[in-house]
C-alpha cells in the first residue's frame, strides 16, 4: 500500500546511504555524458557522412526516403539501439539502487551486467511495449529520471506557440496529455516488474494496473510533494547564496571572488545531490524496497570486507576529488567572464515587442533607432519575379486576403495594407525595404522563403539584382531551405550565409557560414561543435528571459527576438561589469535548466 509513510520512509533510505548512491547515479551519468552519447553522435554523424546527407530535418524527410534509403535503415537501427540503451539506464539505475539498498554488496561492474543481460532477455513483444511506454513515462523521466540520452526529447517552443492560436488544438492536446499522465501513473510499475521480478510488458503492465487502483492520487500527490521538495530546497539555496555573495561582493576583490568560488561550488554540489535524490527517492518509492516487508526473491544481506570498504571509499574520494578541482577551475575562469562573448542582438521581424507591423517600413525605422545589430525580415517571390517583403505563405492573417505572395505581382501586393498589434502600413518590397535600411544605417539578416511554385531562376535573380549591395551593406542571409544555402554558396560564396535548423537532430555537414537553430534544442555542445569548424550559431525565436540567459551562457553568437529592449537589458545586466552575485544567479538558473541527474 502506498500511503505517507512511503516517501518518508524511502527519503529515510536514501540518507542511510546517500553517498552510495550519488556515487552511483554520477558514475552512471559520466558513463552516458562522457562515453554513449558521444559515441552515438558520432555514429550518426558517420551516418550522414558516408550516405552524403547533409542534415536531417523535416524538410528533406521525402529526399532522405527516396534517394537515401540506407541512410534511413540505419537511422533507424540507430534509434533502436537509443531506446536500448534508454531501457539499460532504468535497469541500471533499478538494480544499482536495490543493489546498494538491500546490501547486497555487488560491484558496479556486476549491476551493469546484470542490465545488459536483463537488456538481451527482453522479447521482441516486450521491446516493443517498451517503446510505446517510454512514451508515457516521458513526464516522469524528465522530472524525476533526467537523462542525457533524452536530452533532445522535446517540442520546439515556435510549435507550442503556434497550437496556443488555436484553441480547440490546445484543449485537445491539453486533454491528450491529462490522460498520458493517468496511463504514466497506473503504468509506473511497469519497468520495476519488467527488470526486478522478469515479467513480460503486458503481464507487467497488467500487474501495475492492479497495483495503483485507487490509489492514483496517493502516487500524483508523493511524486508532486517530491518534486516540491526540490524546488523548494534548490531556490531557497540558491537565494541565499545570492544574499551571501551580494555582502562579498563588497568587500574586497580577493574576498569577493573567494567567496563567489566556493558559493558555486556549493551550488553545483548541492544541484548533483538535490539530482541523485531525485531519482533514488523516485526508484525507492517504486520499487518498495523502503517498505518493511520481507520479499522472498531477496538475497542475504553480504558484509563488506575490510579491503572492499578501503577500495570503494579510494573510488569516492577520488571521484570527489576531482569533481572539486574541476569545478573549482571552471567556477574561477566562468566567473571572470572568460567563457561568454556578447552575442549579436537581432531583431525579429522587424519589430520590438509589438511596436509595429511586421516585416513593414514604419516598423524598421522605429526599430532601427534601438540600434540592434541586425534586422530579421523575410521575403518571398511575386508573380512577376520579384521580390516582396513578407513572412506568411497567405495574405489572409495580416491582410485579410486568402492569396500567396506568389499568385499576385509585386504592384498589386505593394497595395495592401497589413494590420498587427494595433498599427497599420503597407506592404513593402524588398527593393525599398532595402534602401529604407540603408538610410537608416541598419543591417539586415535576410530570410529567403520559398514555395514550389518560385521561378527556376529565382535564386540567379536575387544573386543578380542584390549580391553587390548585400555585400556592401554587411547584410547576411539565411533560409530553411538547403538549395538556397547550397547555391549561394557555390554561386556567391563572399555572401554571409547561414542554415535554419527547426530541430537539433544532429550537426549538419554542410558549408554554410553559420546555423539559425530553433533555442528549445540548442545546446552548448552544437555551438562549440560549430565554433570548432569556424561556423557560428544564432539562436531563434529568444523571447523568455530566462532562455535569454540561457543562450548567454551557451555561448550563442546572436540572438534574434521579438523583445529587443528586453534582450538589450539582458545582454546589458550581464556584461556591463556584472557582480559576481548575479553571475551566481544566472549560473544557478542555468543549473536549474540542465537538471542533471
Amino acid at each position: 500500500m502506498i500511503g505517507k509513510p512511503m516517501l518518508r520512509q524511502s527519503i529515510r533510505g536514501f540518507f542511510k546511504s546517500w553517498g552510495a548512491y550519488v556515487t552511483l547515479v554520477i558514475i552512471m551519468n559520466v558513463i552516458l555524458s562522457g562515453l554513449i552519447v558521444p559515441l552515438l553522435e558520432y555514429a550518426t554523424g558517420l551516418i550522414l557522412r558516408t550516405n552524403q546527407v547533409p542534415y536531417l530535418s523535416y524538410t528533406n524527410v521525402s529526399w532522405l526516403l527516396t534517394q537515401k534509403p540506407l541512410a534511413v535503415i540505419e537511422l533507424i537501427g540507430l534509434l533502436l539501439v537509443l531506446l536500448a540503451l534508454v531501457f539499460w539506464q532504468f535497469a541500471f539505475l533499478l538494480y544499482g539502487i536495490d543493489n546498494i539498498a538491500w546490501h547486497q554488496n555487488r560491484s558496479l561492474w556486476q549491476v551493469a551486467g546484470d542490465a545488459i543481460r536483463n537488456l538481451f532477455r527482453l522479447r521482441v513483444g516486450s521491446f516493443l511495449f517498451f517503446l510505446g511506454y517510454f512514451i508515457l513515462i516521458l513526464p516522469f523521466s524528465f522530472a524525476y529520471l533526467n537523462s542525457p540520452l533524452l536530452a533532445k526529447v522535446s517540442i520546439p517552443i515556435f510549435i507550442l506557440n503556434d497550437l496556443e492560436q488555436n484553441l480547440w488544438i490546445a484543449g485537445l492536446l491539453g486533454l491528450l496529455a491529462v490522460i498520458a499522465y493517468y496511463l504514466g501513473i497506473r503504468l509506473i510499475q511497469v519497468l520495476p516488474l519488467m527488470i526486478l521480478s522478469g515479467q513480460t510488458g503486458f503481464a507487467a503492465a497488467k500487474k501495475s494496473w492492479q497495483m495503483t487502483r485507487r490509489k492514483s492520487w496517493q502516487y500524483f500527490w508523493r511524486l508532486l510533494v517530491l518534486g516540491a521538495i526540490n524546488l523548494l530546497s534548490t531556490v531557497l539555496l540558491s537565494y541565499g547564496l545570492y544574499l551571501i555573495q551580494t555582502f562579498l561582493d563588497k568587500q574586497s576583490k580577493e574576498i569577493a571572488l573567494t567567496g563567489a568560488v566556493i558559493n558555486m561550488g556549493v551550488l553545483t554540489i548541492w544541484q548533483r545531490l538535490v539530482a541523485a535524490f531525485s531519482v533514488v527517492v523516485f526508484i525507492l518509492m517504486l520499487t518498495s524496497v523502503a517498505l518493511n516487508r520481507e520479499h522472498p526473491s531477496r538475497p542475504q544481506r553480504i558484509g563488506l570486507s575490510h579491503r572492499q570498504k578501503i577500495s570503494r571509499r579510494v573510488m569516492a574520494t577520488t571521484l570527489i576529488l576531482l569533481f572539486l578541482a574541476g569545478t573549482a577551475v571552471f567556477n574561477v575562469v566562468y566567473l571572470q567572464g572568460s567563457l561568454l562573448d556578447k552575442p549579436l542582438m537581432i531583431s525579429h521581424r522587424g519589430v520590438d515587442d509589438g511596436n509595429g507591423v511586421q516585416n513593414t517600413i514604419p516598423a524598421l525605422n522605429k526599430t532601427s533607432r534601438e540600434r540592434p545589430d541586425y534586422v530579421e525580415m523575410d521575403i518571398h517571390e511575386t508573380k512577376d519575379h520579384q521580390f516582396v517583403v513578407m513572412h506568411d505563405e497567405n495574405l489572409e492573417k495580416l491582410a485579410g486576403v486568402d492569396a500567396a505572395p506568389y499568385q499576385l505581382t509585386l504592384t498589386q501586393l505593394k497595395r495592401l495594407v497589413v494590420h498587427e498589434n494595433g498599427h497599420s502600413a503597407h506592404v513593402a518590397s524588398f527593393d525599398d525595404y532595402l534602401s529604407a535600411a540603408e538610410r537608416d544605417h541598419q543591417k539586415l539578416l535576410v530570410e529567403i522563403k520559398t514555395t514550389s511554385h518560385d521561378s527556376h531562376n529565382m535564386l540567379s535573380l536575387f544573386i543578380h539584382r542584390y549580391e553587390r549591395r548585400l555585400l556592401a551593406d554587411h547584410d547576411r542571409i539565411h533560409s530553411l531551405d538547403y538549395h538556397v544555402v547550397s547555391g549561394l554558396k557555390k554561386r556567391a560564396p563572399k555572401l554571409f550565409v547561414s542554415y535554419i535548423l527547426p530541430y537539433n537532430f544532429s550537426f549538419p555537414e554542410t558549408k554554410a557560414n553559420a546555423y539559425t537553430v530553433e533555442e528549445t534544442t540548442l545546446n552548448e555542445q552544437f555551438v562549440d561543435q560549430a565554433h570548432s569548424r569556424h561556423q557560428q550559431v544564432d539562436a531563434w525565436t529568444v523571447d523568455d528571459q530566462d532562455d535569454m540567459v540561457r543562450m548567454l551562457f551557451i555561448n550563442v553568437d546572436g540572438i534574434i527576438t521579438d523583445d529587443l529592449t528586453q534582450l538589450k537589458a539582458v545582454v546589458n545586466e550581464n556584461f556591463d561589469h556584472p557582480s559576481y552575485a548575479q553571475r551566481l544567479l544566472i549560473y544557478s538558473n542555468e543549473l536549474a535548466e540542465e537538471s542533471p541527474n
